[in-house]
């Protein structure tokens, strides 16, 4: 597969969604992952004709190297690992890290839910997307959330991720993922505009679905 490159979070979720379409989803759920992951759902689902959603999931990220992920936790509270991760860090890094993490999900519950109610998931077609995996711990973390709540059909859309990590997903899930570098760098690099999201530009995203 050719590498892409996209100019920004927008461009990236107007090709998705072209990609999408033809799985003739019926008015999807567009769950996003904050924060970057939540400016391609907003795209994604206006032109599905869907709704958009967050969904919250943490990366655990490694001792002295914090983007480094040795797995990822869920709003659910459920903890996904990497076969490493042990050999990396010690259990009690791991458990003040995860607990850190929750933490940080529950902050992020408390705002957005303000905001916006939750979205029920029950029965529907639901999508669920990011600005690029990685790893894919922090995917594999929402994707364990979102499936407990027992959707009619679930597709894990991204713009971009190494080869190993879609195909790991593709083993649980449909996958759209429109490039598979094999040298893979990491995220931001495929992107000519990469800026960080702020939890207020999540809440305004949020907040325009909340009165429509």
């Amino acid at each position: 597969m050719a590498i892409m490159f996209f100019e920004d979070r927008a461009h990236a979720a107007r090709l998705l969604a072209g990609a999408l379409e033809p799985l003739g989803l019926s008015a999807p759920v567009v769950l996003g992952i904050p924060r970057g992951g939540v400016v391609l759902a907003d795209v994604i689902a206006r032109e599905l004709g869907g709704t958009m959603d967050v969904v919250l999931a943490r990366k655990i990220g490694a001792p002295g190297n914090p983007e480094y992920a040795l797995g990822a936790v869920g709003e659910d509270g459920q903890v996904f690992l990497q076969p490493y991760a042990e050999r990396v860090a010690d259990p009690a890094y791991l458990k003040a890290e995860i607990a850190r993490q929750m933490q940080v999900i529950r902050e992020r519950r408390r705002r957005y839910r303000a905001v916006r109610p939750k979205e029920p998931l029950a029965g529907r077609d639901v999508v669920l997307t990011d600005d690029g995996i990685a790893t894919g711990s922090t995917m594999e973390a929402a994707l364990t959330a979102v499936q407990a709540e027992e959707p009619a059909r679930v597709v894990v859309a991204v713009p971009v991720g190494p080869p190993e990590a879609v195909e790991r997903l593709r083993q649980r899930v449909e996958v759209v993922a429109l490039s598979t570098p094999p040298d893979f760098v990491a995220v931001g690099a495929y992107y000519r505009s990469f800026p960080q999201v702020s939890d207020d530009e999540v809440e305004k995203l949020l907040a325009a679905w909340a009165v429509e």
